[in-house]
């Protein structure tokens, strides 16, 4: 697996080994539609796990994104980068509490549907967001598959319609949508910015078969969106363009 990611140009020189554990297995079941069922085999051991050294870990990012599947590991790594005053992004993919530290330590939280949903009790995804609000000072947004991305905007509940695209495999996308977001951040992005061009990213590799695999390059990215700027996505309504709801 980190022979693979070195073929990506991915830096592991500060991924954690455990001995003893199994490396994280999983079994993907697509349809018709290109809608996934994934089915993960891992070792719940290695959630105990804490970080060897997290200012090492950061020391040369300039932003940090985490899941929250293992937070009692990522949350020194998270605490490190905000005191180096980093952005922080959280992608809320496994259900919790409403008041969980790991959403006070974030700068940017980014759910998905079905997490939000099952963390807040609250079918409406702008009320769940502001739910979290009360808790946290962070940026938040909720990815909603095709549907429009709802975030907050000074306590308003906005959208952001994504780029329509034919799927053949959502494999992968919302850790191509975070990743698109969390490097246009750091590269100085708005989170409107940022998170129209993690859309886009998202987009391109709903239409490819795979994961990693179907991930786009960059020059892919800026091409799909200087196609969709040159019609009138700069429109209300338009995909890509962010709509206040109130």
């Amino acid at each position: 697996m980190l022979k693979a990611l070195a073929r990506e140009n991915v830096d592991c020189t500060a991924c954690q080994r455990i001995g003893g554990f199994a490396t994280a297995l999983s079994a993907i079941f697509m349809n018709a539609r290109g809608e996934r069922t994934i089915v993960t085999y891992r070792d719940e051991r290695i959630a105990a796990a804490p970080p060897d050294d997290p200012e090492r870990v950061v020391n040369a990012a300039d932003a940090v994104l985490a899941d929250n599947r293992y937070p009692e590991f990522v949350r020194p790594i998270c605490e490190a980068a905000r005191r180096r005053n980093l952005p922080v992004v959280l992608d809320g993919d496994r259900p919790t509490i409403e008041d969980d530290p790991l959403f006070r330590v974030a700068s940017h939280v980014i759910f998905s549907w079905e997490c939000l949903r099952e963390t807040t009790g609250v079918a409406d995804l702008g009320e769940g967001l502001r739910r979290i609000a009360g808790r946290t000072d962070a940026f938040l947004a909720v990815s909603n598959g095709p549907d429009d991305i709802v975030y907050l905007d000074r306590g308003r509940v906005c959208r952001l319609p994504v780029f329509k695209i034919a799927a053949v495999d959502t494999l992968g996308a919302g850790d191509a949508f975070h990743g698109g977001f969390v490097m246009a951040l750091a590269e100085g992005r708005n989170e409107v910015d940022a998170m129209r061009f993690g859309a886009a990213v998202a987009g391109i590799k709903c239409t490819r078969i795979g994961g990693s695999a179907g991930a786009p390059r960059r020059a892919e990215v800026e091409a799909f969106m200087a196609r969709h700027a040159a019609t009138p996505a700069a429109q209300p309504g338009a995909a890509g363009a962010p709509q206040q709801v109130d």
